[in-house]
């Protein structure tokens, strides 16, 4: 098992999100912006089922990535599916259509423990990463050197960003655990959860949200520190149009954001300064209330 990552496969979501996390300094003088500049944030698209029309409607409405899935659970959001032999005829559909048009990766589901064996039979979809939750995947996950490997993570605090830190793993999503009584929608915990996880996994970050995201949410995400953003379903039954319809407030979103910052001027905070108070001071050349 190896430590450091394999190098010799340039997984292209890996480069995208490292370039964002480094982020695009401003132009000196006359000199030019780069044409080839990644967004403020990149969009990923968890597809419902692993259909070639959804992810061309995926990336028809703005998504930078679309995700297939293996040994998925059946939620609210997404359908269940099958193991690498069941699904990999309708991924290879799904591949050739989209072509160059967008990243394809795939997820692994929660939907039992995968063998050695099949994490192989997975890099070899032709894919150019695989996300992962770390107690369902066998170790021999971090010797993979043809994908990029990214974790599904539950943040859970300092220690496991450490051992994350120093694995062959080269970026993360990260899913808040969130208090039953919470609202829907992000809330404050959900922030200060996610900019703690910034401050210390030193991998790229993906959002892989537990509540019920927002278009302006993305902003709040990438002043944080975050480098993508995963788009989860919407439903186990969408359809094409629904697909497209969710994702494309979230790209117009984006392109507001402009070009990225980079996660170390996001997590930088200019000091509060707050105005010095000071108690009135009666002075001598003020009337005497006997002089008057």
């Amino acid at each position: 098992m190896v430590i450091k990552a394999p190098e010799a496969y340039k997984s292209k979501l890996v480069d995208r999100l490292r370039q964002i996390s480094r982020g695009v300094s401003s132009p000196i003088g006359f000199s030019r912006v780069a044409e080839t500049a990644p967004p403020a944030m990149l969009l990923i698209a968890v597809l419902p089922r692993n259909e070639a029309g959804l992810a061309l409607a995926a990336v028809r409405a703005g998504a930078s990535a679309v995700a297939f899935r293996v040994y998925g659970a059946q939620t609210e959001l997404l359908k269940e599916t099958g193991d690498v032999a069941q699904e990999q005829a309708a991924i290879g559909e799904a591949l050739a259509a989209i072509g160059e048009q967008a990243i394809a990766g795939v997820v692994v589901g929660s939907n039992g423990a995968v063998t050695s064996e099949n994490v192989i039979k997975i890099s070899e979809l032709g894919l150019d990463f695989i996300a992962a939750y770390p107690h369902l995947t066998p170790a021999s996950f971090l010797d993979l050197a043809n994908v990029g490997r990214l974790a599904i993570l539950d943040h859970q605090g300092g220690q496991l960003a450490r051992g994350i830190n120093e694995l062959s793993v080269q970026a993360v999503l990260v899913r808040t655990e969130r208090p039953p009584d919470s609202p829907p929608e992000m809330t404050v915990l959900d922030v200060a959860t996610f900019r703690s996880a910034a401050d210390g996994i030193h991998r790229p970050m993906i959002a892989f949200p537990s509540w019920k995201v927002a278009p302006a949410d993305a902003e709040i995400l990438k002043n944080s520190g975050i480098e993508a953003l995963a788009l989860v379903g919407p439903g186990p039954d969408a359809d094409e149009q629904t697909v497209e319809d969710t994702i494309r407030p979230f790209a117009e979103a984006v392109r507001k954001l402009g070009k990225p910052s980079g996660r170390r001027i996001a997590l930088t905070e200019p000091a509060v300064i707050l105005p010095r108070m000071i108690s009135p001071v009666v002075g001598d050349d003020e009337p005497d209330e006997d002089d008057e």
